[in-house]
């Protein structure tokens, strides 16, 4: 992979500890397929997107990935995130930072797909089970 791409991984934020991990566990397996990933969260956790896209920033890649960790679009994936990137219609900007220029890209959240219809199917199943 591209190791001058880095991917940021944007989740809600929650008091409990559990959906922090899952962010974070879900980034660290995303490290499989990308060289540079990060993680971040919208409010109650750390770090906050601005942060985490500063940390991202600072390393001098030409391009990253915004991906937001949510089911579908709603407020969060439509206007706050967006707001909290700097990024217009398109999902995308360039930031210049030390001479660097870097491409932030917005990405859709993970929607409609046979892989999630298959997770729906196991997790039914897993409840028919007990």
């Amino acid at each position: 992979m591209d190791s001058n791409i880095g991917v940021l991984v944007i989740g809600h934020g929650s008091r409990l500890e559990h959906n922090k991990q899952l962010i974070m566990d879900f980034a660290e397996r995303l490290e499989e397929h990308f060289d540079v990933v990060g993680y971040s969260f919208l409010g109650m956790n750390e770090p906050k997107v601005p942060d985490a896209l500063d940390e991202l920033l600072d390393r001098g890649l030409d391009k990253i990935v915004a991906f937001p960790m949510f089911l579908a679009h709603g407020v969060h994936t439509t206007e706050d995130i967006p707001e909290v990137l700097g990024v217009e219609d398109g999902g995308r900007k360039v930031v210049e930072r030390d001479g660097q220029e870097t491409e932030i890209i917005y990405s859709s959240p993970l929607g409609m797909s046979d892989e999630i219809v298959e997770i729906g199917v196991k997790r039914i199943s897993e409840a028919l089970d007990k």
